[in-house]
């Protein structure tokens, strides 16, 4: 019984994240893929540099969501293991946003969907750090720095107060540095995008 709750969440967690939104959005409003535009990410930051602020702002939404339904389901389906449960639709979740099946496995960097997996897992801890990632965001103005940072601070303080979800944490924080690594690089040699500069479409 145990192995057909896991195989669910995993299945559900996964499907769930494979709905890319900033694809969806891109077709919608103005007919592109945004993959091929900006950074080429299919995440908020890069239609927010594309498309602008309302279509960043529902890209943003709904990947927070998924990782929120993904989490929650598997709290419904694995009642008596619930930390399991969690830990394992967090990563099914942000494996398919990552790699989704409905894009030909060209996913983004899954920081949003993240959000929603650790706003279930550990919400006081997730909103603390949010608030901290938030002042580094207002100072330096890059959002990759401030997903890093904040994947950072969250797996340090999943250790120090909910030990129980330490192997999520450390899959978001894997995720997030493997997938921004590019944004490393620019950071680095001072070449990465501020938040606010806008991309042409044309």
């Amino acid at each position: 019984m145990k192995a057909l709750q896991i195989l669910i969440v995993l299945a559900v967690g996964y499907l769930l994240g494979s709905v890319l939104p900033a694809l969806i959005i891109g077709k919608m409003v103005n007919g592109i893929d945004i993959r091929k535009y900006g950074s080429g990410n299919p995440g908020t930051t890069n239609v927010l540099r594309t498309l602008g602020i309302g279509p960043a702002i529902l890209v943003f939404a709904i990947d927070v969501l998924k990782g929120v339904v993904a989490t929650l389901f598997a709290k419904i389906v694995m009642p008596d293991d619930v930390v399991l449960g969690v830990t394992l639709a967090g990563f099914a979740v942000i494996w398919g946003h990552t790699f989704p099946l409905y894009f030909g496995f060209r996913g983004g960097k899954a920081a949003a969907t993240s959000i929603g997996v650790a706003l279930v897992a550990t919400p006081t801890i997730t909103i603390v750090v949010i608030a901290l990632a938030l002042i580094v965001l207002a100072i330096k103005r890059y959002m990759s720095l401030t997903v890093i940072v904040g994947s950072i601070l969250y797996f340090f303080a999943v250790l120090i107060f909910e030990r129980e979800y330490w192997f999520l944490a450390l899959i978001i924080l894997v995720v997030i540095i493997v997938r921004h690594r590019e944004n490393i690089k620019r950071l680095l040699n001072g070449t990465e995008r501020k938040v606010g500069e806008r991309v042409k479409l044309q």
